[in-house]
């Protein structure tokens, strides 16, 4: 919704670029991104999440160590410790939400039984679910059709399971060929699919609810990771790396392949940020060098929402958020204010007004007090756009026992 008052209503430019030098080595094919280290010397990084649901875990970026056999945190400051040990053959990492809980989740992928495991904020690891054959990939369902359990890549049996809460495991779909990573995608123009790439193949397929699969994209060397850049300034595109040859790929809607950026040695997974420290920029496990880097969009409108995702029981608690754009608040032109999907914007314009606590010319901080949510699971996203085009998202999401 667009609002003439609204383009003074937002917040955070927190796009913090540390110390670390831009990569002289990684082209980005298109104006506006550059390329910085986050942490390097890592031991094969496979997975890459940030600290949704937050809270004990801390502000920090979570990232598997394969051939170390750790989960290790990175701080906001870029400086790395381990988190867990003897975490077996680590690839896939994420959050809990909903009924799973807010645990870190990782999967053990050529551990004896096919592992997955929670790892506790003090770094002990316990047993979730097991008997899965080289899960690569972990995945929450989309709700909906396709469910809320966990997906899993299974790429030694050539299948898809799902995990229920309870840790029960399910085949959803075989006769792959050896699916690596899964991404769902949020509808429009590229429907509402579970995307896969069958790296074997050089395919990424896509999987309907009913089951049904079709190539989508065919002839690529190696692919491993893939995330959709809806509500980033990456635009609404699947981006996928290659590993063999080092890029990230760009794919259209209409399965359309074109370089957006390349030189990097070993990509694997890919990840976007949903605001806070890392804004809405792109994040990549690189295998091969040991690093994560961090694609960074210059003059994209930041959101910053506290309390993090698992930080809130119930009872009354602020909500804050800013929102701020390097160009000057001026610059923005359009913001959104959703409530578990519903966009609320229009019957909140005049509470957002009055919850203003602070203001400069490129950053606004709200303020609202006395937030009581129901048992459930609630989710608050923020969106906001700018002149040139691009889109700053925040999202957080609170599981109210």
């Amino acid at each position: 919704m667009k609002h003439p008052v609204l383009k003074f209503i937002f917040c955070v430019f927190i796009c913090t670029f540390f110390t670390v030098p831009a990569l002289a080595e990684i082209t980005i094919m298109e104006p506006g991104f550059r390329s910085v280290v986050l942490n390097s010397g890592l031991s094969n990084p496979q997975d890459i999440t940030i600290s949704y649901p937050g809270g004990v875990y801390g502000a920090n970026l979570f990232v598997t160590e394969y051939d170390a056999d750790t989960v290790s945190r990175i701080s906001p400051a870029g400086v790395k410790s381990v988190l867990a040990t003897d975490v077996r053959y680590p690839v896939a990492i994420l959050f809990g939400r909903g009924a799973f809980g807010h645990h870190l989740y990782v999967s053990e992928s050529y551990s004896t039984d096919g592992n997955i495991v929670r790892v506790a904020p003090n770094g002990a690891k316990t047993g979730f679910a097991c008997g899965i054959d080289s899960p690569l990939d972990m995945v929450w369902g989309p709700g909906g059709a396709f469910g809320s359990d966990l997906y899993v890549a299974s790429a030694n049996a050539n299948k898809i399971v799902t995990v229920s809460a309870a840790g029960a495991v399910s085949d959803f779909l075989t006769g792959l060929d050896r699916p690596s990573v899964l991404a769902f995608s949020g509808g429009g123009a590229f429907g509402e699919y579970l995307y896969v790439t069958n790296t074997d193949d050089g395919q990424v397929v896509r999987i309907d609810p009913n089951k049904n699969v079709e190539v989508f994209v065919t002839g690529l060397p190696r692919p491993i990771g893939l995330a959709f850049g809806y509500n980033t300034p990456f635009g609404d595109f699947l981006y996928i790396s290659d590993k063999n040859t080092g890029e990230i790929l760009k794919i259209s809607p209409s399965g359309t392949v074109s370089t957006f950026a390349d030189g990097f040695d070993g990509p694997v997974e890919i990840h976007f940020s949903e605001g806070g420290l890392y804004g809405n920029d792109m994040l990549i496990a690189e295998g091969g060098s040991g690093r994560i880097t961090r694609i960074v969009s210059l003059g994209a409108p930041t959101i910053v929402i506290t309390p993090f995702s698992g930080d809130v029981e119930q009872g009354p608690f602020t909500l804050a958020f800013t929102v701020s754009d390097p160009q000057g608040l001026s610059n923005l032109t359009d913001f959104h204010f959703m409530y578990n999907g519903i966009d609320i914007t229009a019957a909140s314009v005049n509470y957002l007004i009055t919850s203003i606590a602070s203001m400069d010319e490129n950053s606004v901080r709200f303020s609202l007090p006395g937030i009581a949510l129901p048992s459930g699971t609630h989710t608050i996203e923020i969106i906001a756009s700018d002149a040139e085009g691009h889109t700053g998202h925040g999202k957080v999401t609170y599981s109210i026992q």
